[in-house]
């Protein structure tokens, strides 16, 4: 089976495209639906920070939090999980419709768990095809990547570096295989060859 043939089957996809902040997780995805659509492909991207950050500022300033913070314990405590619950929400709307969905971001809790092998327990439809990244880069130019990028949301991160830093690790589904890695130091036009390459079935 193509490339073309597997996008065009009937069983909608949900590619997780996951790695730490600063690995390229957003560039490599617009590059890739960008590309697809150009193909004639349709995919609808689903990134967990757009699709709280309406309501998870002003939840977290009631809460008596920084409105931008993103890695506190706090915030991983109170609002974490509502955003990627909406994200998931959201995703499983569009696959019922048949529609392919991308969804970057770390989804740390759901790979640790094992949730996100598995189609019941995210709550999306059966016949989603599951598909996942893992995007690898020196922790140093992921540190470059956040300074340069200024969003206040990784202002956290920043101030407290050394503890997130030493917080970090690569889960165990990436070190058994069960999760490709991609080398996000390569040139973009090659991660995306990469990144398609794993969304071709085994048996293909």
């Amino acid at each position: 089976m193509t490339f073309k043939q597997n996008i065009l089957q009937s069983s909608p996809t949900a590619l997780f495209v996951l790695g730490h902040a600063g690995t390229g997780k957003t560039t490599l995805t617009n590059s890739f639906v960008q590309h697809q659509r150009q193909a004639g492909h349709a995919w609808c991207v689903l990134d967990k920070d757009a699709v709280s950050e309406c309501w998870s500022g002003p939840l977290l300033q009631a809460l008596g939090f920084d409105p931008h913070d993103r890695d506190s314990p706090g915030f991983k405590k109170h609002v974490r999980d509502l955003g990627y619950e909406s994200t998931l929400r959201i995703a499983r709307d569009q696959l019922e419709h048949g529609l392919n969905v991308v969804l970057p971001g770390p989804w740390n809790r759901e790979l640790a768990s094992g949730t996100l092998f598995s189609t019941t327990a995210l709550g999306l439809p059966a016949n989603t095809i599951l598909r996942h990244v893992w995007l690898d880069l020196p922790l140093p130019v992921r540190y470059e990547r956040i300074v340069r990028r200024a969003d206040p949301r990784d202002q956290w991160k920043l101030d407290n570096w050394q503890a997130y830093a030493d917080a970090l690790h690569q889960p165990a589904a990436v070190l058994e295989g069960r999760v490709a890695v991609l080398d996000a130091s390569l040139p973009l036009d090659a991660l995306r060859g990469l990144l398609e390459k794993v969304l071709v079935p085994p048996s293909a």
